[in-house]
């Protein structure tokens, strides 16, 4: 393989685990090698287990060696974890929305016990990209219902594309109930996987009101891509067991905060 090449799908690489989800046409642009060229790349990466290839677009597939040190999400798995918790979290985002909200909701265990809920008395439009809560949403239909769409990851349920992507960026939200897999000790906001941040990303940006939905367990833990800082939040709900350290760090930052 010549040097050339070997330089061009590093950098296909370490764009792709900066944006997730790039074009063939994109690709080509920034490279400045035709399509075709790109697509070789990408199929020779695809080949190699570094990404999948999706009507045109390159998807970010983090490598297997990660797995030791963060273990594959599983949904139906944490689902479970805290369980109660959970339950009361998802009730207290429930009793903050309002008749004829524009509402946001984030993949994740603690976000689908929201969606679960849910108010069915009123009217309200809900934005997601969640499997799960497409299902709980479908048995309301006094709801408005935007779905952004796209390859789903089964460990999540989460669909992702740039469409998707964009389709968020344009939407104005009142209100975005996002979940975390961890917060560190330097209020850094994390999740699991590159693309789940530039869903998350686009949600902060395009929300009047951003809602932190994490049980006490998510708080002093890490993960790969930190997406936020806690400050980016107004509102954070988590449960009771949080530590009075926790308390008051986000009483020192300003951050309105239930505990339930």
């Amino acid at each position: 393989m010549s040097s050339k090449r070997m330089n061009r799908l590093d950098k296909i690489m370490k764009v792709l685990m900066l944006q997730s989800g790039v074009s063939i046409k994109d690709f080509s642009k920034q490279l400045e090698v035709s399509e075709i060229t790109v697509r070789r790349d990408l199929q020779y990466l695809e080949q190699q287990g570094k990404l999948r290839l999706i009507n045109g677009v390159a998807i970010y597939r983090p490598a297997v060696e990660t797995a030791p040190v963060y273990p594959e999400y599983n949904l139906a798995y944490e689902y479970t974890v805290f369980k109660e918790n959970k339950e009361r979290i998802g009730r207290k985002a429930a009793s903050l929305i309002e008749p004829n909200d524009v509402v946001a909701i984030d993949c994740g265990s603690t976000t689908e016990y929201l969606s679960r809920s849910l108010p069915a008395d009123i009217h309200m439009t809900v934005l997601t990209y969640s499997m799960n809560t497409l299902l709980e949403l479908g048995k309301h239909p006094n709801y408005d219902v935007i779905c952004a769409g796209g390859y789903l990851y089964p460990n999540t349920q989460m669909f992702y594309s740039p469409e998707g992507i964009s389709l968020i960026k344009r939407t104005c939200i009142n209100k975005a109930f996002l979940s975390t897999a961890g917060i560190s000790s330097r209020l850094n906001v994390t999740c699991i996987a590159p693309h789940e941040m530039d869903a998350k990303s686009a949600l902060l940006e395009s929300s009047q009101t951003k809602i932190l939905l994490a049980d006490s367990s998510k708080f002093g833990k890490i993960f790969p891509t930190a997406f936020s800082l806690l400050t980016d939040f107004d509102i954070v709900i988590t449960d009771s067991e949080l530590s009075v350290e926790w308390q008051n760090i986000l009483e020192s930052a300003g951050i309105t905060f239930y505990l339930v």
